[in-house]
């Protein structure tokens, strides 16, 4: 398996988040502190780029100090220069609401400062983003495939092109420069509904969950993996990708202590940092803002795991858990998000490094090797 480390660049007053709620206040807004979070944020990047992490990751967000990245590849932009080894990956910038031509020219821009390391998740975002650049919610779906339909020929079109579509009109479109790995770095969508998920596969996408209880993740991969083969295709371990909260302690007693805290702190009612909304099965799909159900945002948190943590514990029961996690889903790639503040942070990334990380990568490994040589015997 591999690990990828999610930099949030969370505003460090924490306080912030207690005294107001979604949308918060700019007055709320002290520049000091925003230039000491920023530069905790690319600190614990290089550093997670030393320790080994495959991938070091940023997500687009708006109007809360959660994170802190308002414009994903700007910020990745800056991890390029601190990241030398890592994939960077944007995971990802929300298409259903910028200009996806724009989105092509900042991707293939960031492959070339990064030298070919790009990875990407083109998004649809969540139902409080929806009003960002206010867009009908009903409609997001639809111009999310538009867009990445777009964004894709963007990419790999040698020519210069018109676009005429329902949601985006550009006369011409030549991108430059162009990508540095071809046809266009690497591509996931959401797996998040089923409906989303055999949108992946028919895109021959890799596929993203987030915060899912196992058991949904498995349903969620297991759907994407009949849809890829009625494509014609199989995707590799590192196309399986779930993002989660982890709290890593030197005991099982103290990661005790940090998931209640982690509860309390995201208590009944409260939106979880970064906007994402609740999905609850119905009629086989799930309703969540990737299948158009801005219901959900009402009820954020619910039976979506974003109130509790989805790894927790000392280094030994960490492997254990996602040695589980790999065998019950087939995930491939972890996008963790590590809690507490950047004291906090620090410590726990070296431990996670040094004692887990190591023995993570050998978990999958055979089953991979299996599954590339059986490939080139066909």
């Amino acid at each position: 398996m591999k690990v990828s480390y999610l930099c949030s660049n969370s505003y460090i007053d924490g306080r912030t988040l207690a005294r107001a709620s979604y949308p918060y206040p700019p007055a709320l807004y002290d520049p000091e502190v925003g230039t000491r979070s920023v530069e905790a944020a690319l600190a614990h990047a290089r550093l997670a780029d030393e320790l080994g992490f495959d991938w070091v990751s940023v997500s687009e967000h708006h109007f809360a100090p959660g994170l802190l990245t308002p414009n994903p590849l700007v910020f990745a932009g800056a991890l390029t220069q601190v990241v030398r080894r890592a994939k960077i990956a944007v995971l990802g910038p929300i298409v259903s609401i910028n200009n996806p031509v724009r989105v092509a020219e900042e991707i293939a821009l960031l492959d070339l400062l990064s030298g070919g390391r790009v990875v990407v998740f083109l998004l649809r975002g969540t139902p409080n983003e929806f009003t960002t650049y206010y867009v009908n919610p009903d409609e997001t779906r639809a111009r999310t495939e538009e867009a990445v339909a777009l964004i894709t020929r963007a990419l790999t079109e040698p020519r210069p092109f018109g676009w005429e579509g329902r949601y985006f009109r550009f006369p011409t479109v030549a991108v430059w420069p162009g990508p540095t790995q071809r046809p266009h770095p690497p591509i996931f969508s959401s797996g998040n509904s089923l409906e989303s998920a055999t949108f992946a596969a028919r895109q021959r996408h890799g596929l993203a969950i987030s915060f899912r209880p196992p058991a949904g993740v498995a349903e969620a991969v297991a759907h994407y993996k009949a849809e890829c083969a009625r494509q014609g295709w199989q995707p590799s371990l590192d196309q399986l990708l779930y993002r989660g909260f982890i709290a890593v302690s030197e005991t099982d007693a103290e990661a005790e202590e940090m998931r209640a805290r982690f509860a309390a702190s995201r208590g009944a009612g409260a939106r979880p940092a970064g906007g994402h909304v609740a999905a609850t099965p119905r009629n086989g799909v799930f309703a969540d803002a990737n299948s158009g159900q801005a219901d959900g945002a009402a009820r954020a948190g619910e039976g979506f795991g974003l109130g509790s943590l989805q790894f927790w514990g000392s280094p030994a029961s960490l492997v254990t858990q996602i040695r589980a996690f790999h065998e019950t889903t087939g995930v491939g790639v972890l996008d963790l998000i590590f809690t507490g503040g950047p004291q906090a942070v620090d410590k726990a990334l070296r431990l996670f490094g040094s004692e887990v990380l190591p023995r993570v990568h050998q978990i999958g490994v055979s089953a991979e090797h299996e599954r590339e040589t059986a490939h080139v015997a066909d």
